[in-house]
């Protein structure tokens, strides 16, 4: 697998907002901290990573847990939500449908990974408990956060998250800097036009579900790269090859330093089902 160097740990993107970015592109967090509590994005996958992002923030502030958001329902990104309780949780309500319904397949995904396994079975499913079909604000102290839902991309659940007074954007996983996208609930067309419609945003630092902390010029390489990966399958599949061929013949180019290469397969093959209009 491709690894990529970059800043990691927690960073300051705005006056008390807080990245929370692990290397390698594995799953990021993050925090917004204010008088009145902090707020919470992404609850990461196991209880040794939801100790690590609570213990980050308690190094920078004592502020009770006020909120806690879900970008989406992968286990990488809500399976830590039991340890942030009782503060309420907040995500689309696709989000709460899709982990309710896929909890074992979602889990089992990351059960894979034989080293995981001790941790993950300490993990209950904890469900989001207010949610949103649109948009949502939240108000923290003088904050002002907005979430909202553009419709299906990498999940059927994906949420920005944006500060509007500091141009800052929580994207989770529908855009990933510097890998390329995880594939299992994607439907690769649908995601094209969200990833253009959040390109409209007015935001200048961009954090990514996975990968370093970037602005527009990272975020338009993800997007290039998304419309890159979407022409070369295209052409495959109107050329009648089967998706083994295809991925074959898959070129990202200048974006073939990026991680996770490996991921063309599934990616096509998830491409196809989008094609053929048999994405559930």
């Amino acid at each position: 697998m491709t690894t990529v160097s970059y800043k990691t740990g927690v960073i300051e993107v705005a006056p008390n907002a807080y990245a929370f970015i692990q290397e390698n592109c594995a799953t990021n967090a993050a925090f917004i901290v204010s008088d009145e509590g902090v707020l919470v994005i992404d609850s990461l996958m196991t209880p040794t990573l939801a100790g690590k992002l609570y213990a980050a923030i308690r190094n920078v502030t004592t502020a009770p847990i006020r909120y806690l958001v879900n970008t989406h329902f992968h286990g990488d990104h809500v399976f830590g939500n039991q340890y942030f309780l009782p503060a309420p949780i907040v995500a689309h309500e696709n989000c709460r449908t899709e982990l309710q319904e896929k909890f074992d397949a979602n889990m089992q995904r990351y059960r894979q990974r034989e080293a995981l396994i001790p941790e993950l079975e300490q993990i209950r499913m904890t469900l989001p408990d207010v949610t949103f079909e649109d948009k949502m604000t939240i108000r923290l102290g003088d904050r002002v956060i907005e979430l909202s839902f553009l419709g299906r991309a990498h999940s059927n659940s994906d949420i920005l998250t944006y500060l509007p007074d500091d141009k800052v954007l929580f994207v989770g996983d529908i855009a990933v800097h510097k890998t390329l996208p995880a594939f299992p609930d994607g439907h690769i067309t649908k995601w094209l036009t969200v990833i253009d419609e959040t390109a409209k945003v007015d935001a200048e630092t961009i954090i990514p579900g996975h990968g370093p902390v970037g602005g527009k010029a990272e975020f338009e390489e993800a997007r290039e790269l998304f419309h890159i990966l979407n022409s070369e399958i295209k052409k495959g599949y109107d050329e009648g090859l089967s998706e083994e061929e295809t991925a074959k013949r898959v070129d990202v180019g200048k974006f073939s330093s990026f991680a996770n290469q490996e991921r063309v397969g599934q990616i096509t093959q998830m491409a196809y089902l989008a094609y053929k209009d048999e994405l559930q």
